[in-house]
């Protein structure tokens, strides 16, 4: 081998180690690169299913909270049902009642509401054609007043109106039961519920 040969021999051994050195670091940096790549991936993976998992998480949470309320209004809705439902079934007992315990009721019902002075009850025309002979007499017993039968008939079903010096308080049982409404509904609650 001449001289050259072995000069050139020499720049392609020394050509292919820097080659081979460069290609090693390459291939060494890629594999960092990849390597870098897979975990940057698999951290994006995580971030990404976490993120999902989340907001699944949330959604769920968010549709299990409505349901619930829902069903609160539905339950709420049917109680309330039950309750209206009970109370009118209780005022039509009430505006049934046989006419000794009804006009006892209604005496009560004077005791309670009149006033110490003397005034007019009025009547609906279903009670003023069963009002007992001597119920007048009654009522004048338990009135602070005296409490004359006016001829003429209230626009009302059941109960009676009191009237003094042109002041009308209605004593009728829908009117009664009107204005008692939320106690009425929160006493019948306590007793179904």
């Amino acid at each position: 081998m001449s001289g050259i040969d072995k000069i050139i021999r020499q720049i392609e051994d020394d050509t292919q180690a820097v080659c081979d050195g460069i290609i090693a670091q390459a291939e060494a940096k890629a594999a960092l690169i990849t390597a870098d790549a897979d975990d940057q991936a698999a951290r994006i993976r995580r971030d990404s299913d976490q993120k999902i998992t989340a907001i699944v998480t949330d959604i769920k949470k968010r549709g299990d909270s409505a349901a619930d309320l829902e069903e609160k209004k539905i339950l709420l809705s049917a109680k309330q049902r039950i309750i209206a439902d009970m109370l009118a079934v209780g005022i039509d007992r009430i505006k049934n009642l046989p006419d000794d315990e009804y006009f006892a009721l209604i005496l009560r019902m004077v005791q309670k509401y009149s006033q110490k002075q003397n005034g007019t009850i009025r009547f609906g025309e279903k009670d003023l054609k069963r009002l007992p002979s001597s119920f007048i007499t009654q009522v004048n017993q338990v009135s602070g007043g005296k409490l004359t039968l006016s001829d003429e008939t209230a626009p009302i079903d059941a109960g009676f109106i009191l009237i003094y010096g042109g002041i009308e308080e209605n004593c009728s049982f829908d009117a009664i039961f009107m204005s008692e409404d939320e106690t009425l509904k929160d006493k019948a609650g306590k007793l179904l519920f």
